[in-house]
């Protein structure tokens, strides 16, 4: 039995090879490959079920697991983080602090009295006070988000277009401002250049297009009678059918905004929803020659999402790292949204 459960070893080992090289290709090459790299997490904790039942039932064995995990470690780096504390002394170079929230249109917020309504209202803007990030960079947003965001008091300056989901407010005053086009109302993405001690710094608030599986997965998960067998294997096929379109514009949007930054002239810091992990395509073109907050200084696993996959990590604020350096991250656990915000600081270099 422990022979064929090691010759089963040893093919889940060149699987993981496989998975593990695929991380960060191109969904419009082979898009199923960005759907395995969607279970690197998965995969690392089977690893390490492997290692601990051959280190009880046959030590010598345990070298096999312990290999795959090694071989696996650059990937596995962008799942966890501990990074430096705040008390570091890179936070005592004046840093500037930077929040990205999706805030979901801010719906948790509506009530069936306006009392309540009212009352909600009043514990989000606390919220955002009690932070007081001195940018903000927001998704999703809408007339109603935007209208509690101001009750704050906080943003002189701000960028924000109608039906474009979108948002930056701002203390620092604004030279410039702009949009990328993505083609659709949710999935946006909107710049502004921001005068910080005499420096023009350029910020992006983006929102990647979104994986639209939610009623599928939600159907999936159900145990309706009438929605099994056939019904639930095409309704599976449909998930994947999006998930693959939806990949390959996300990679597209994610070509175009590091693009527009390259050309600016500027320092950039890109923050928002990039509805994609850490190991697909559109976070590896973001991220190159750029720093991830989290990777820098996060604790644990960093997840932002709070939906119907949580534990997530799809929320992110990057910089250019030779221009800008972070020395804070942090996750915060709010029910206003299905995300967290991050609120980041970081200072010019």
């Amino acid at each position: 039995m422990l022979r064929f459960l090691l010759a089963l070893n040893i093919v889940w080992f060149f699987i993981c090879l496989v998975i593990y090289n695929i991380v960060g290709m191109d969904p419009a090459h082979f898009w199923l490959f960005s759907i395995a790299s969607l279970f690197i997490p998965v995969v690392f904790f089977i690893n390490l079920l492997l290692l601990l039942f051959w280190l009880l039932f046959r030590w010598n064995h345990a070298w096999l697991p312990l290999l795959t995990i090694a071989v696996g470690w650059n990937p596995l780096l962008l799942m966890f983080s501990f990074g430096e504390p705040e008390t570091s002394r890179k936070c005592q170079r004046d840093p500037v602090s930077i929040m990205s929230y999706n805030v979901f249109g801010l719906k948790q917020l509506r009530d069936s009295t306006e009392a309540r309504t009212q009352m909600k209202k009043s514990r989000f803007t606390s919220f955002v006070r009690q932070y007081e990030p001195d940018i903000l960079c927001v998704q999703e947003d809408n007339f109603f988000a935007d209208g509690v965001i101001n009750q704050s008091g906080i943003y002189p300056y701000f960028h924000y277009l109608i039906q474009h989901g979108a948002a930056i407010y701002s203390k620092y005053p604004i030279l410039d401002k702009g949009r990328i086009d993505f083609g659709t109302r949710t999935n946006s993405c909107l710049w502004v250049d921001l005068l910080m001690g005499g420096k023009t710094i350029r910020v992006y608030s983006l929102h990647l297009q979104s994986n639209q599986v939610g009623r599928e997965l939600t159907a999936i998960a159900s145990d309706d009678k009438m929605n099994r067998g056939d019904a639930k294997m095409t309704t599976f096929r449909s998930a994947l059918r999006k998930y693959k379109r939806n990949a390959i514009i996300r990679s597209e949007q994610a070509r175009s905004v590091a693009e527009h930054a390259a050309s600016s002239g500027v320092p950039c810091i890109l923050a928002g929803d990039f509805n994609d992990t850490p190991f697909s395509n559109s976070y590896k073109i973001l991220a190159r020659n750029r720093s991830d907050s989290f990777l820098e200084c996060g604790n644990g696993v960093g997840s932002t999402y709070t939906g119907l996959l949580p534990g997530l990590r799809i929320d992110y604020v990057l910089s250019d790292d030779q221009y800008i350096g972070f020395c804070s991250h942090k996750v915060l656990h709010t029910n206003f949204s299905d995300h967290n915000p991050i609120l980041a600081k970081f200072y010019l270099k």
